[in-house]
């Protein structure tokens, strides 16, 4: 397994709170453009088949690289760019992006979408992507109303999907489907069938609490639903990028699940006398996991708020 460094420029911290939280880490801020507070490395593994796993900062970026042009999916920050076309150049021999498909519509995922563009990327993406990337959205975070603008126009996909669609290039099947109110209303999940890698996009916070964006159509019956859909997407063998955190197996799909499912039950126990989410939380419904499944962006008391939430509404 192969792993190549490149590095970004120290810039200034972008910041956000959700339910009184510390600053967070990889879903820091919706907006299409985002800074970093030191200096930020790509790293590359090749998985095999030409494609290959690249993190940074925001989520993990998938590549197929071929004589047919390079497929890209996702784009992380704007400012990430340079260094994510340098990683592109050492596996492809040049920086040009052909296609860009975009997983869901978050800053992390979609912040690099012009300079990509610019290298001639036609970008793709689901239907709820686009109208995401095209409209204002909001969403209440601890309390307090944040506003994320449209984004600039050359980021915008050119073609969508509602279902599911299939690319042929390099010798690959590329089948990218649509996992419905899941993350959010616009996710999307790639399968390289004749490799069998798989890009979940943010339906797979692997090892971790996932983010599920009420504010923007996700829930978690519908993440719990799409995990069993990857799940059975793939086998023993199949390699998989997630969103967020590490190469993955089908076997932490199961128990992300499994997690989750009882991480629901658990809350949805504590409010069925009505019980306020400031009463929930005191109950701390969630301790079980919490020791295995905090991070930086989302413990167990934002979790739980996120449960809240989704069931409630």
């Amino acid at each position: 397994m192969t792993f190549k460094t490149f590095t970004q420029p120290t810039a200034a911290l972008a910041v956000l709170a959700l339910a009184g939280a510390a600053p967070a880490l990889a879903h820091g801020s919706h907006t299409h453009t985002a800074q970093t507070a030191s200096p930020t490395t790509v790293e590359t593994n090749d998985l095999g088949d030409g494609i290959y796993m690249l993190t940074g900062r925001g989520g993990n970026i998938g590549v197929l690289s071929g004589e047919d042009g390079t497929f890209v999916i996702d784009s992380q920050y704007a400012d990430m760019a340079p260094a994510l076309l340098s990683a592109i150049e050492d596996i492809s021999g040049e920086a040009e992006v052909r296609f860009l498909l975009n997983t869901h519509w978050h800053g992390d995922h979609t912040g690099g979408n012009v300079p990509m563009a610019d290298t001639g990327a036609t970008i793709l993406a689901h239907d709820g992507v686009r109208t995401r990337l095209t409209t204002e959205n909001s969403s209440q975070m601890g309390g307090e109303t944040r506003v994320t603008p449209p984004a600039p126009e050359a980021a915008w996909p050119l073609l969508t999907y509602s279902e599911e669609m299939r690319v042929h290039l390099n010798g690959q099947t590329i089948h990218i489907i649509h996992l419905p109110d899941a993350h959010t209303d616009g996710d999307s999940a790639v399968y390289f069938e004749e490799a069998n890698v798989l890009h979940t996009g943010d339906v797979m916070f692997s090892g971790r609490f996932p983010f599920v964006d009420v504010w923007s159509g996700g829930t978690f019956a519908g993440y719990i639903k799409a995990l069993s859909t990857l799940y059975d997407m793939t086998n023993d063998e199949t390699r998989i990028i997630p969103g967020h955190g590490p190469e993955s197996t089908r076997e932490d799909i199961k128990k992300l699940r499994d997690m989750m499912i009882a991480a629901v039950a658990a809350v949805e126990e504590e409010m069925s006398g009505g019980a306020s989410l400031e009463a929930v939380q005191a109950a701390n419904p969630l301790a079980p996991w919490a020791g295995e499944w905090d991070w930086g962006f989302i413990n167990a008391e934002r979790f739980t708020a996120l449960i809240y939430t989704d069931l409630s509404s």
